[in-house]
């Protein structure tokens, strides 16, 4: 599955994995906050032991250090690390010692390494700071290393008086690896009956994400389907509940009922539409070949009646031949127009200008003009369609022209668009009229078929382009037309 930017997610995915997150990050701060307490109630259970273990000792050893008795102290030590050790304590004592008020050592559990009488000396900076702390005390505390490893320890401290007359301390101080150990052992037990709540609650609210956004979902299809104008798979939400969502799903359907509703009104006006342009083409194309018929018949009812006549003869033929080719006229039109998307062939745009010599033609000794730009690339090839386009439109523009006059033709490409104008100095268009230009059988030329511009419209629409009217009376026409297909290259 290729990475996508979230924003683009769907929102069921979305949701499941905010709920997750949440659930987890309560879950595991839960965790975490019964973790903690545990570690400090069993870090304060660990400092009253060593406390109690400091008061045990200073309960005989001011008088033994009246009477220097020092074995009877070393003993009191030595009792205390013996017993909690046969007693298979879960916290060891890492040592204990009896300092006078001098600092001096007065018993210590490791006498060798600190001998009777002598200064204790810290080892560290930080023993160094136990040690003032500790000779410094007049109440019983509990000290501490500060850190949270296998390392680490906690020391009970209780001054020594005799008489209110202050004689030194006791210091037992406990190792916390047993602590530690313990501490472990409950963190991962919470954090496994958490991690046990975080899938379990994950699970259940992905199932209730899904469920609730399931008509989101169904409203999203129901609205791309809208979009595409693909209406007749709508199926109508199911609603279950009756919240904000139930109540969207219960808009949504009675909007997408309207619109199938609306939907099958526009089909059904499109095709009433549609068969009001058919009568309306069948009608002009009955009245446009009726008339030339009628006088077809008549001319033909006559020669019947008088064949010998020759004078009739030469006068009737031409007329004959004129409604003939009226009818072939219409009739060409009428298969361009309607048949504008069989040809698909390309030419060269070099052969565009193959109609100026046309269209020069077709002037003969009229004093008309032609002002001809054609300013695309000779290597581009176009459909053939765009050669119609525009013989038909410069054929319109020469036939509105009176005996004097200008035609005027530039062509250019402006990105991914040819664009082409063609214009003429005559009268111009009434603003009343141009509305209906491109209607089929609509002109104001004596002998038009009405059908010129509609096939150029035709034309134009069925190469995705756009063709516009700019025009004045008095001061001539111009047919803008821009077609998106260019640059079609020859194979």
């Amino acid at each position: 599955m290729p990475i996508t930017n979230p924003r683009s997610w769907p929102l069921a995915i979305k949701l499941s994995l905010t709920i997750i997150v949440v659930v987890a990050a309560v879950g595991f701060m839960i965790g975490a906050v019964m973790v903690a307490r545990d570690w400090s109630r069993f870090h304060d259970e660990l400092g009253e032991k060593a406390l109690r273990l400091s008061e045990y000792v200073a309960i005989n050893a001011p008088r033994a250090m009246q009477r220097k008795n020092y074995w009877s102290l070393y003993l009191s030590l030595k009792n205390i690390a013996a017993r909690r050790a046969g007693a298979a304590a879960k916290h060891e004592i890492i040592t204990a010692m009896i300092l006078d008020a001098n600092g001096l050592v007065q018993a210590h559990l490791n006498p060798a390494g600190n001998p009777l009488g002598i200064a204790f000396s810290p080892s560290s900076q930080i023993e160094q700071d136990l040690f003032e702390q500790a000779m410094s005390a007049r109440n019983p505390i509990v000290l501490s290393s500060g850190g949270f490893s296998k390392q680490d320890f906690l020391e009970g401290v209780v001054p020594l008086f005799s008489d209110q007359k202050y004689m030194g301390v006791v210091r037992v101080r406990l190792s916390v690896a047993p602590l530690y150990d313990e501490a472990i052992r409950s963190a991962l037990i919470v954090l496994g009956l958490v991690f046990c709540f975080v899938i379990i609650g994950s699970a259940v609210g992905v199932l209730a994400s899904r469920r609730m956004v399931r008509p989101l979902t169904a409203v999203t299809q129901g609205l791309e389907a809208v979009g595409r104008g693909e209406m007749t798979d709508f199926a109508p939400v199911p609603i279950k509940d009756s919240d904000e969502i139930g109540r969207l799903g219960v808009t949504f359907n009675q909007i997408m009922s309207e619109l199938a509703e609306k939907k099958m009104l526009e089909e059904e006006i499109a095709m009433s539409e549609k068969l009001v342009a058919l009568g309306r083409i069948t009608a002009g194309v009955a009245h446009e070949i009726n008339n030339p018929l009628g006088g077809l018949l008549n001319c033909i009812d006559t020669l019947q009646r008088h064949p010998d006549d020759r004078q009739l003869v030469d006068r009737y033929l031409p007329v004959i031949e004129q409604g003939l080719h009226r009818i072939k006229d219409i009739v060409q039109n009428l298969l361009v127009g309607l048949k504008i998307e069989e040809n698909d062939q390309k030419i060269n745009i070099e052969h565009i200008d193959n109609l100026r010599d046309l269209i020069t033609a077709d002037i003969g000794e009229r004093n008309i003009a032609v002002v001809w730009n054609n300013r695309v690339n000779k290597e581009v090839y176009v459909p053939v369609k765009l050669e119609q386009i525009i013989y038909n439109l410069l054929k319109n523009a020469l036939e509105v022209l009176p005996k004097s006059g200008r035609i005027i033709f530039d062509m250019y490409e402006e990105g991914e668009f040819l664009i082409f104008e063609v214009g003429d100095s005559g009268p111009g268009i009434p603003s009343n009229i141009r509305n209906q230009l491109f209607d089929p059988f609509f002109t104001t030329k004596t002998n038009g078929t009405g059908l010129g511009l509609w096939v150029v419209y035709r034309l134009v629409e069925s190469m995705q382009g756009i063709i516009e009217v700019e025009s004045e009376q008095g001061e001539g026409t111009i047919f803008h037309v821009s077609v998106p297909v260019i640059r079609v290259k020859a194979a």
